[in-house]
């Protein structure tokens, strides 16, 4: 699966091009040298990739490192959506951040 080198997001074999950047899409990420150093926990499932870009946008800013793991449905075809049936995004951060990030995503998210 093809990956966006700028936004990081996974899409599907034939798209090319990132939807969101324009970037030429690459076949791998680069491995960032922190990642085997830390235990990355999951966040609670969010309808879609847009909630969980929108949790990221909150946890970069807070200078706080994430990443998304999306299902097929949130990034088929390059798609943007905020709750199709069935979709789920999901986001990680490291443990030492876990706690301080499920209040932010629960002020963030708890009405859906």
């Amino acid at each position: 699966m093809p990956y966006c080198p700028e936004c990081g997001y996974e899409y599907l074999p034939d798209i090319t091009k990132c939807p969101d950047c324009g970037r030429e899409l690459v076949d791998s990420l680069p491995v960032e040298k922190h990642l085997p150093d830390e235990n990355w926990l999951p966040l609670r499932n969010l309808p879609g990739n847009i909630y969980a870009e929108m949790v990221k946008e909150v946890l970069d800013k807070a200078g706080i490192p994430s990443m998304i793991k999306s299902d097929a449905i949130s990034t088929a075809y390059g798609a943007k959506t905020a709750s199709v049936a069935g979709s789920a995004a999901q986001i990680f951060v490291p443990e030492k951040y876990h706690k301080k990030c499920q209040q932010i995503l629960f002020d963030m998210m708890d009405h859906i």
